[in-house]
């Protein structure tokens, strides 16, 4: 279930007290209404021919584009198939690597948003929450896109490590 409004307020609020960095995933509408804090970086997701999120006044924004499809599913739908030349690609994996790597230490929270907040934006908060230990509700990431996941874990397994 996507993070309502009242609840993103108060993780926003109340970052972890041990400087974990927190990601939400939350739906488009939600991330609209998010006050604008420097504390509050944001990994925008639309859907191919959509218009941008309103995210006006956020410091740090990464805007992506892609299709909210899982196509490592073996009974994917027709209309899943049209969907498939705009899937999540390696290249938004890379695009959101390089944005949480960046980002500076007063960021406390990442928030995820896609359209509904149920799929691509769990799918990407799931990552960050496994790659760079970002402190998630479980529950709330649960209805992640496997693909989407899938794609970002493997990304980060070919970037090289520091010595």
């Amino acid at each position: 279930m996507p993070l309502q409004l009242k609840d993103a307020l108060d993780k926003l609020y109340r970052p972890p007290k041990d400087g974990k960095r927190q990601v939400l995933a939350v739906s488009r509408g939600v991330a609209e209404k998010l006050p604008r804090l420097e504390s509050v970086a944001v990994i925008s997701v639309t859907a191919p021919g959509r218009p941008l999120a309103r995210l006006d006044g956020f410091n740090h924004v990464l805007r992506l584009s892609f299709a909210d499809v899982d196509f490592m599913n073996p009974q994917l739908s027709a209309r899943g198939k049209e969907k498939l030349p705009n899937a999540f690609r390696p290249e938004h994996g890379e695009q959101i690597r390089r944005f949480v790597t960046g980002l500076h230490g007063e960021i406390a929270t990442v928030v995820v948003h896609c359209e509904g907040g149920y799929s691509r934006s769990c799918a990407i908060a799931l990552g960050l929450h496994r790659l760079y230990g970002y402190e998630a509700d479980a529950r709330q990431v649960s209805t992640a896109n496997p693909s989407v996941l899938h794609v970002l874990m493997t990304v980060q397994k070919k970037v090289p490590r520091k010595p």
